[in-house]
């Protein structure tokens, strides 16, 4: 009698596995450009379109405010509030919760209202801890 079990094996592989179409050898395949998009970075088919230089008088243009030591920032990469406790020339700050956890960032906000309020509590209860 035959092992049924290494045709099951080999049935059940089969379904699972990619068939690569036939690739003419005279046939180039389309460039692909990769785009940054609002949710991350797309594959497009076409060159992305840059946008316009900023004709703006420099009165009107924002400046990138930087963080001073001491100030209660919001990192908006990854989430996380605490206070500044360096500044580097780079423009690299870094960052202390209250719990102790510190890191590096560059990508600041000032802390909303809210966000103040939830930093300073947790400062007191750390305080009280130590």
């Amino acid at each position: 009698m035959r092992n049924p079990i290494p045709a099951l094996i080999a049935r059940a592989r089969a379904r699972f596995t990619r068939r690569t179409p036939a690739v003419h050898p005279h046939t180039t395949p389309a460039p692909l450009y990769v785009a940054a998009g609002a949710h991350g970075f797309n594959l497009i088919s076409h060159a992305p379109s840059l946008p316009a230089p900023c004709n703006c008088p420099e009165a009107t243009q924002l400046s990138v405010p930087r963080a001073l030591i001491g100030d209660l920032v919001v990192d908006t990469v990854a989430g996380g509030s605490g206070r500044v406790v360096e500044v580097e020339p780079s423009g690299l700050a870094l960052v202390q919760h209250p719990n102790g956890l510190t890191w590096r960032s560059c990508t600041l906000r000032p802390a909303g209202a809210v966000e103040r309020l939830n930093l300073l509590a947790a400062d007191a209860v750390h305080a009280g801890r130590e």
